[in-house]
């Protein structure tokens, strides 16, 4: 079965609602080496309960063997499509994933985090009642071992988004829907080596984008050393697009994101590794 029959059959299974009110979901997955977390990272998504949708991965600048191991994780299951990349950068492999799918709707994933079962069938029950062009939900925290050590939550309305976005991380980019024209309205995922969503999120409330954060954690997203948020740069990118919205537009809601974003900067060699994270977002 194709992966275009695999978001239909989702219309087959719903006959009796307004099908014109159901939205479609593609989930999206970039790796680029295997960790001990990629496996049920996959088997999260291939075992949701709202068993409807396609399930995208880019292999980019990946290992022969790391191919092969997808290959076995993702099995015969029609929804998934793999696709192999060899240019090494997350922003450009969402762009390549974005451009082929099917979806209404862009579900992010990352290759270390967990879906809760639920999750697919709330985003949708929530998008096909109140469509917007990104909705995100709030996220458990857990550790190497699958611990789990706090929760993120992030403010729910446009509003208060746009508001909070220069003192603060607004979505957990893995836990996100985006509507994909409103993607290809934005020409994708512009830069940024480990800022992609944040320079997206920027680019999002210039254009006055509708956008939302739901209350309850769909996703378990994983803490640890090797992430690139974890690290300085991460933080020296976000300065860089607030330092450019200040030149495009000077004035105080720029200037305020960008010395934020340039303290975090400064101040993250001070703290030791997945920490600064916690520290700069984790709320209550």
């Amino acid at each position: 079965m194709s992966s275009t029959s695999a978001l239909t059959g989702q219309k087959d299974v719903r006959r009796g609602n307004d099908e014109s009110h159901c939205v479609t979901l593609s989930v999206i997955l970039c790796v680029n080496k295997s960790t001990p977390w990629l496996g049920d990272a996959i088997r999260s998504v291939l075992t949701q309960e709202d068993p409807h949708f396609e399930f995208l991965i880019a292999a980019n600048a990946c290992s022969d063997s790391l191919w092969q191991e997808l290959q076995i994780l993702v099995g015969n299951d029609h929804r998934v499509r793999l696709v192999r990349s060899n240019v090494g950068q997350i922003a450009y492999n969402l762009n390549l994933l974005a451009d082929s799918a099917n979806g209404d709707y862009l579900v992010r994933m990352d290759a270390d985090d967990l879906c809760e079962p639920q999750r697919l069938s709330i985003l949708r029950e929530e998008l096909s009642r109140d469509p917007v062009d990104v909705l995100g939900s709030a996220v458990t925290l857990i550790d190497d071992n699958d611990e789990v050590v706090g929760q993120m939550d992030f403010p729910l309305t446009s509003e208060d988004i746009i508001r909070a976005l220069p003192s603060r991380t607004v979505f957990c980019h893995p836990s996100v829907a985006i509507r994909r024209e409103f993607l290809y309205s934005m020409r994708g995922y512009l830069g940024g080596f480990a800022s992609e969503d944040s320079e997206l999120w920027l680019r999002a409330c210039r254009s006055g984008a509708s956008l939302r954060n739901l209350p309850q954690a769909l996703l378990r997203y994983r803490v640890h050393t090797g992430q690139s948020i974890a690290s300085g740069r991460g933080y020296a990118e976000v300065a860089a697009h607030w330092l450019r919205e200040l030149l495009v537009a000077p004035g105080w809601y720029p200037l305020k994101g960008f010395a934020i974003a340039l303290g975090k900067t400064l101040g993250s060699r001070f703290l030791p590794g997945a920490g600064r994270y916690l520290k700069a977002n984790l709320r209550g």
